[in-house]
């Protein structure tokens, strides 16, 4: 577990400076000096080159997480897999650019009344699908080489450096609001070149056929994982980017907006689960090629506590200072309340079940996952045609919310019968009856000026979460951790 700690602790420190950045950003710079049109349509934009990015992959991220360990070989550049990487992603660009030519006027038309502004950048969509593609392998080709840290630096921090400078200079009206919009498609591009150019001088970049290493049964094996990459792989990135998609078409690009800011606040939960779920899939990959499992179990059972720990600590400073957040938003913004609860809680469930949907993607049993995918599509297209034209945005929030939980219900389930996986115990219970009592000692502190309130909240959650557990050892990575921290002060 030590590279794991290790990683992780690094990749969260990248996540958390770029969660500070990434907050003043949205806090203050969005809500203050662009419209809920403009933040709508980043929102929009993210979501489909999300979407359009994992599909156009053919799979290949599948691939090389499940199947690079047995090219992997540095002294003969890892026996030609990135030339076969290469033309899956340049046919897979190609197929893209002819579906977008023949669905582009229906996108246009379809937004012209609701979002015009969609309608008028939608070209911006080429781009992003490249340069998304490229970050999704090359960032999963990176972390395969047990380098979980590099590319949460690129899109984490530097990604949101730059935002944040873009939106300070159409603050002091250095750009205008078209030159914004551009800057905003190139801060998200340049990660994904970024970290080639990183690969590249590490010389891990070579696409030197090797096609005598392609036996017939790998070939075969690559195109089995790879059409069922393609499937699972879009179906995860088509529930958690739907939402926007459905919001948009079912109300407007304003709603988009204010959705797309309160779901960034309920994603703050599940930031540090990054880090820690890169590197464990590596080492999962490697315990199940070894059938090591009692390891998975260790890497399982941790992973699920100490997320649990983190998220619900994350969870509980939002929730309260959720008057205080709404407060700086501004009255745009009123309506995000109970968005950010609702993913936020999501999101913990998700933390709290850890490297369960890992476990299952690398063992004999992967494709039951395409079982589970379906199931979560079903049940959140359904919910958000549902509640959408009910309780608007906080209906998408809860379609999403419950999504979540019937995912990783059917998970734990499957883990359990198959493998007798079971990480829960009594620690998350006594962690869980910690969390909720803190928040009712802090319901009884009146409201206080804003910067004061935050501090106080923020300071006596800490102050209790530090106390309780280096008192109460539930986790002894948490301990470990503090120790380290303390010496180093």
């Amino acid at each position: 577990m030590g590279i794991i700690i290790k990683q992780s602790i690094k990749g969260s420190i990248w996540s958390y400076l770029g969660v500070i950045i990434g907050f003043v950003t949205t806090t203050y710079l969005y809500s203050q000096y662009l419209s809920t049109e403009v933040v709508g349509l980043f929102g929009l934009l993210a979501a489909y080159s999300a979407l359009t990015g994992q599909l156009f992959l053919f799979g290949i991220q599948g691939v090389t997480s499940r199947l690079f360990p047995y090219f992997r070989n540095p002294e003969n550049k890892h026996n030609g897999f990135l030339f076969i990487a290469l033309l899956v992603i340049i046919s897979g660009f190609l197929v893209f650019l002819v579906a977008y030519y023949f669905f582009k006027p229906i996108i246009v038309a379809s937004n012209l009344e609701k979002s015009p502004l969609f309608a008028k950048y939608v070209f911006l969509l080429v781009p992003l699908t490249f340069f998304s593609m490229a970050f999704i392998f090359l960032e999963n080709y990176n972390r395969l080489l047990y380098d979980a840290v590099t590319g949460t630096f690129y899109q984490e921090f530097i990604q949101r450096v730059l935002l944040f400078s873009i939106l300070m200079a159409y603050s002091f009206s250095a750009i205008n609001l078209h030159q914004l919009i551009l800057f905003y498609a190139t801060a998200i591009c340049l990660k994904g070149l970024l970290i080639f150019i990183t690969l590249a001088k590490r010389g891990e970049i070579g696409f030197k056929p090797n096609l005598s290493f392609l036996a017939p049964e790998l070939g075969k094996e690559m195109l089995s994982v790879a059409t069922y990459s393609v499937l699972v792989g879009m179906g995860s990135i088509f529930v958690f980017n739907i939402d926007k998609i459905f919001i948009n078409q079912m109300l407007d690009l304003s709603n988009t907006g204010v959705y797309t800011i309160a779901f960034y606040f309920g994603t703050l939960v599940v930031i540090p689960s990054r880090p820690l779920l890169k590197i464990s899939g590596t080492l999962i990959a490697e315990a199940w090629k070894q059938n090591d499992i009692s390891q998975i179990k260790n890497i399982y059972y941790k992973s699920c506590l100490n997320q649990f720990i983190i998220g619900g600590f994350l969870f509980l400073g939002i929730w309260a200072n959720i008057d205080n957040i709404l407060t700086i938003l501004g009255p745009a913004y009123l309506q995000s309340k109970w968005v950010i609860f609702f993913i936020g809680l999501g999101y913990l469930i998700d933390m709290s079940t850890g490297a369960n949907g890992l476990i299952i993607a690398y063992s004999k049993y992967y494709k039951v996952a395409l079982i589970f995918i379906v199931t979560m599509i079903v049940i959140s297209t359904s919910l958000l045609y549902f509640l959408i034209p009910i309780w608007g945005i906080t209906g998408a929030a809860i379609a999403i919310a419950i999504a979540l939980l019937s995912n990783n219900l059917m998970r734990y389930l499957f883990l359990w019968h198959k493998f007798k996986l079971q990480p829960f115990n009594s620690k998350f219970l006594i962690v869980a009856g910690f969390y909720i009592g803190v928040y009712l000692v802090l319901k009884f502190i009146p409201q206080q000026p804003l910067i004061w309130d935050i501090v106080t909240r923020g300071g006596l959650i800490t102050l209790f979460s530090g106390t309780f557990l280096t008192i109460i050892p539930v986790s002894t990575e948490i301990i470990q951790l503090w120790n380290k921290i303390r010496a180093l002060i």
